[in-house]
């Protein structure tokens, strides 16, 4: 029935020439079947939109307005509009739009054409074949007094300006400016807006004024906040301010750098402007609001300066808009946000006092989610202006930005936070507000995700000689590439608010004046930046410690070097090239109408294919555009950064479901032709360069997030003391930075030094594990070996890091706490202290004190000997960690008494002795000899119950090689002559006599030297050592003695210390008492070998040498 009805209304349009005739039949279709998605699909399927297309060529005013209404409707519809594009709408459309004045068919032209151009291809086709679009609708925007003409033409721009040839034809029509005065015009009270505030003066310390006037202190209740040079901020009325300016001129001490205005009254409180009361008021607001959102995405000059409007009343009323009570709050929130991603509008957005309204939104009105993050995003990216910074801090917004920076857990939002706290970096009165508001947890926070999944880069010996030799030659590199490279870089406009489009356009000759000088040899500013690679140094910084804008006196950049020639401290890093900076404008809300009747769908795959083609296309024309310096400076100037740092396509709350899929669908597009970046996070100190000074940017410290917040917690460390610094998880994540990372020294580790130099921090330290897992950290990764250089770097600097910890110790206030724990802490806060004592104290007369009058040694000695097992397993696991520890810690004592193990030249060096074989061609017994005479046969037991063993040697070789053998089988006296047969009644091993007589066999040929041939077993050359003495061979026993000190191991260190108590060796009695001390050997290892010295039959003696030994060292400077 309703095909039918249909099937007629259509015919009868089709074969009437009656203009009544068709407009009722017309009229009869809008109101039956295309006002829902059944009748528009029902209309689209009988061919409804050629038949209506082909009407807009015929002069019927009547017909045309009831035409577009109708395509405007069915145009809801993406598969509407692909069929009236392939029916050839565009022409006709436009054709209509730009000829024929009436309202009516302007609004529902503009509608059409609005709800046309949502799909890119079709935009795309707009753009290209039809070049008058811009004109017509920039005509109906200067001309046009309905407000529903306006709202559907705004529109229409809105979703045209991502199209580029017509974005600038609109712009140069001027309709930026235009759509920013209706806002303006409505919202208005006055004919004339009041005056802007007047901008921030600084002052000379001579009393010069470098901008504003007279006419800033009109009001008497006004403020002035002066800006010291070494003190903070103080603020006085305007009376005293004049005297203070009068006297500066007499005086020549004065130390005040600037002042700023407060204004009397808040920003909200503005007398000129006024809500809209008119529902159609309303709408107005809504669209222009909507399309300035799609406008601020273009970062050039021109956009903040038509917005900025005569005398600011265009920026003025869109911060009125963003009030607590606004309905457009998110709408104009998100127009400011972009803006402020524009680095030509940082002064003007200041002027007008957007830093003022973020924080009080931020402290006190109810945001939504949205909301706050573009509070959040202009925060960030105004503070890069010191007024701003200062503004922050004395509204209490710095709390608020803290809380919400703790609550932050997306990547790029956290980057945005890290980039405005890397501004307070010299601010010590709002760092202070930041460190008692958690700025340490956060900044942790983030390097812990950082470090969670990288992997350990270490270097080797080998790689890092020859990176020493190579790094001379970066600099030249690195300067010569940038001299070749010669155009500007994108992201060198971005956060610097004198290097902004405008003003980079008007620079141009200076820009290649600026380019030859960085191609000399010895650039200054370039020697400067391997020095300084983040900031200027703390006695110049770009705001002082109050946070006001200040003129330094160090060397201060002009506008000529920082606006957009590639400076000296530009990195030639992969995240600033140009194919990586470029970016198209992109849409962030494709949607329709309230009165549009349904959402569209996805896009098709063809129309996704011509889309994703186009892009590639424009984007390598920008590229081989973005070439030149001075022709391509327009281009490379049209660029979209918004897309990028505040990426929001939800529009807040007012866009509906339909809308919400569209920007689902083209957020999905956008996804798939971005390529992703997985550049490493630290950057070692030798190339911090890479990071750049004045131009950081928050993609920058998105890709590289772990200098800048490892430089801005060292900055903060360097002054304020804070329990922060010394939590578990601080230090734990900086110790583990230093231990993954090529080379430890960097900027963790220099925090690390910051915080164990603060004697506030000493205390809490001491109660933990921090010294402990210092000296866990020293122990190389398994897999490196020996010849990794970043791992004896690591133990280097793990000692220093003791040392630095121990220095504070040593002093009066160190000892005190020690002393005190020592004496009145619980056993196990005693016991770890006791142990920390012996890793980090230095002093002798002090270690002296502690060891033995507060017996800190014996308290650390029964802890290691104490082998109950009692406790839980975790318990036990922790208590032979700590023993571990605590036997590493008297090693640690040993090495700083300077208790080390003898070394001698003996002509063999130790580390070859294990290569070192036996002589083959040296005997002790002529087998060849026949005669039992020529032998003698030596009869031993290795001990008393072993059975006894034969060892035959040549009696030549004995009476050749002693002289007590010489005597012995010579003379007729002996029995031992008479049988040729020797018995040891002491104990000697059968390895051992062999070992003696190869020894002396080796000194009859003069092959014997200072240091022994190794033995098969360390008790063979006590044997030896025996045998020696006791046939006085002293040029045998001096070598055996040497081998035996130079084979010391825990394995056999207490059989050489027991044997040298029985045979009185004074000798190796010392050299196995220091290596009980000196060792170098794993903690466990060495509590296995102390615990097996308390089994022996010696322990006393033992545990006695040992006291004493470190007693000895200790006592000479007890009573200095």
């Amino acid at each position: 029935m309703e095909e039918a009805k249909l099937a007629s209304l259509l015919s009868n349009v089709r074969k009437s020439n009656d203009k009544g005739a068709i407009y009722r039949n017309l009229v009869a279709i809008r109101a039956n079947f295309v006002t829902s998605d059944g009748g528009i699909k029902l209309f689209t399927a009988q061919d409804g939109i050629n038949v209506l297309v082909e009407l807009l060529s015929k002069p019927y005013e009547k017909v045309i307005e009831v035409v577009l209404s109708i395509l405007g409707n069915c145009c809801t519809k993406k598969e509407c509009c692909k069929q009236a594009f392939e029916c050839g709408i565009l022409k006709p459309l436009i054709s209509i739009i730009s000829n024929i004045p009436n309202p009516s068919i302007q609004c529902r032209g503009c509608r059409l054409l609005g709800n046309l151009a949502q799909h890119e291809p079709i935009s795309y086709k707009i753009a290209r074949d039809n070049g008058n679009t811009a004109y017509a609708l920039s005509t109906i925007l200067n001309e046009s007094d309905n407000k529903a003409v306006l709202i559907m033409v705004i529109r229409a721009i809105r979703q045209l300006w991502r199209e580029k040839s017509l974005r600038t034809t609109l712009m140069e029509q001027g309709c930026i400016g235009k759509i920013a005065y209706l806002l303006v015009r409505y919202a208005q009270i006055d004919s004339e807006t009041e005056s802007p505030p007047a901008p921030d003066i600084k002052l000379s310390p001579t009393g010069s004024s470098s901008g504003g006037s007279s006419s800033s202190f009109n009001h008497d209740e006004e403020k002035v906040v002066l800006k010291h040079w070494h003190a903070p901020d103080r603020m006085v009325t305007k009376e005293k301010f004049n005297n203070i300016v009068r006297n500066m001129e007499h005086s020549q001490l004065c130390d005040i750098v600037g002042y700023q205005v407060i204004q009397n009254y808040r920003w909200k409180d503005r007398p000129d402007f006024r809500l809209p009361e008119s529902d159609e008021t309303g709408k107005l607001f809504e669209s222009a609001l909507k399309c300035l959102q799609m406008i601020t995405t273009t970062v050039v000059q021109q956009v903040i300066e038509e917005i900025y409007g005569e005398a600011g009343a265009g920026l003025h009323c869109l911060v009125y808009l963003c009030g607590e009570t606004s309905p457009f709050r998110a709408l104009s929130l998100k127009v400011v946000s972009n803006l402020a991603a524009n680095p030509d509008a940082i002064d003007r957005l200041t002027e007008c006092g957007v830093i003022k309204m973020a924080a009080d939104l931020i402290m006190y009105a109810n945001l939504d989610e949205s909301e706050k993050r573009y509070c959040i995003n202009m925060m960030c990216l105004l503070t890069k202006e010191a007024c701003n910074r200062g503004h922050i801090r004395r509204s209490g917004a710095l709390q608020s930005f803290m809380k919400i920076a703790k609550q932050s857990h997306e990547k790029r939002e956290q980057a945005m936070i890290l980039y405005a706290l890397y501004q307070y970096r010299f601010d010590s009165l709002s760092n202070e507000i930041l460190l008692s508001n958690g700025l340490v947890s956060f900044l942790v926070r983030i390097l812990n995700g950082i470090i969670a999944d990288r992997e350990v880069a270490h270097i080797r010996h080998d790689e890092e000689e020859s990176e020493r030799v190579s790094h001379a030659s970066v600099f030249s590199k690195r300067r010569a590439t940038f001299a070749k490279a010669g155009k500007m870089r994108r992201s060198d406009l971005l956060f610097h608010y004198k290097s902004g489009n405008g003003y980079h356009q008007k620079q141009q000759q200076q820009q290649q004046q600026q380019l030859l000088l960085l191609q000399q040899p010895h650039h200054t500013a370039a020697k400067q930046s391997k020095l300084d690679p983040y900031c200027s140094a703390p006695e110049s910084p770009d705001s002082g410690s109050s946070g006001y804008a200040s003129t330094s006196y160090g060397t201060v950049r002009s506008p000529s070097t920082s606006v957009g020639s590639s400076p000296p401290r530009l990195p030639e890093d992969e995240a600033f090239e140009d194919d990586t900076e470029v970016y198209s404008p992109v849409c962030s809300d494709h949607e329709q109408e309230d009165e549009s009747s349904g959402g569209s769908g996805e896009p098709t795959g063809e129309q996704m294919a011509a889309s994703e083609a186009r892009e590639q296309n424009e984007q390598a024309e920008e590229e081989e555009e973005a070439d030149p310096v001075v022709d391509g400076a327009e281009e490379m100037n049209d660029f979209d950064m918004v897309a990028y740092l505040i990426e929001d396509s939800s529009n807040a709350k007012w866009l509906d479901a339909a809308e919400e899929l569209e920007d689902d669908s083209t957020g999905l597009r956008a996804t798939k032709t971005t390529t992703s970046h997985h550049a490493e996070d630290c950057i070692d100190d030798n190339e911090m360069f890479k990071i750049e000074l004045e131009i950081a940017t928050a993609k920058t410290f998105e890709r590289y997030p772990m200098q800048p917040t490892l430089t801005l917690l060292w900055s903060v460390s360097k002054s304020f003391p804070a329990m922060e610094f010394v939590q578990a998880d601080t230090l734990e994540t900086l110790l583990k930075i230093c231990k993954h990372a090529k080379k430890p020294r960097g900027r963790a580790f220099q925090t690390l030094a910051n915080i164990l130099k603060h004697v506030n921090h000493f205390l809490p330290l001491l109660k933990q594990d921090f010294v402990f897992r210092l000296h866990e950290m020293k122990t190389p990764y398994p897999a490196h070996g020996a010849r990794c250089w970043s791992c004896d770097e690591m133990r280097t600097a793990c000692n220093d890091l003791m040392a630095l910890f121990g220095s504070v110790g040593e002093t009066g206030y160190g000892q005190g706490e020690i002393a005190h724990i020592l004496r009145t802490g619980e056993r196990d806060l005693k016991l770890r202290v006791a142990i920390i004592v012996l890793f980090v104290v230095r002093d002798t007369r002090l270690l002296h004190k502690l060891l033995f009058d507060m017996k800190v040694l014996e308290m650390v000695m029964d802890f290691i000997l104490d082998e109950g097992t009692n406790g839980q397993q975790q318990q036990q696991q922790q208590q032979h960690r700590l023993n571990g520890i605590a036997c590493s810690a008297i090693t640690r004592l040993a090495q700083n008494l300077s208790i080390v193990g003898e070394e001698e030249d003996t002509g063999t060096p130790s580390e070859k002795l294990e290569e070192k074989e036996f002589d083959n061609t040296v005997t002790i017994c002529d087998e060849s000899a026949t005669s039992v005479d020529e032998k003698v046969t030596f009869r031993v037991r290795s001990s008393p119950t072993a059975p006894p063993e034969a060892v035959l040697v040549s009696k030549a070789l004995l009476v050749e090689g002693s002289e007590v053998f010489r005597r012995m089988f010579e003379a007729d006296h002996f029995i031992e002559s008479k049988n040729n047969e020797v018995h040891l009644h002491e104990p000697i091993s059968a390895d051992g006599l062999r070992y003696f007589f190869y020894l002396v066999r080796l000194q009859t040929l003069n092959k014997l030297t200072g240091m022994a041939p190794p033995p098969k077993v360390i008790e063979a050359s006590l044997d030896a050592l025996s045998l020696a003495q006791k046939y006085l061979l002293p040029t045998v026993e001096k070598p055996v003695m040497n081998i035996i000190k130079t084979l010391l191991n825990d394995d056999c260190v207490l059989n050489v210390f027991e044997w040298s108590l029985k045979n009185y060796n004074q000798e190796l009695l010392v050299a196995s008492t220091y290596y009980f001390l000196y060792s170098d050997i794993s903690g466990a290892a060495k509590c296995k070998l102390y615990r097996a010295a308390n089994r022996s039959c010696y322990r006393d003696e033992w545990r006695r040498l040992l006291t004493e030994t470190i007693l000895y060292r200790v006592q000479p400077n007890a009573e200095l």
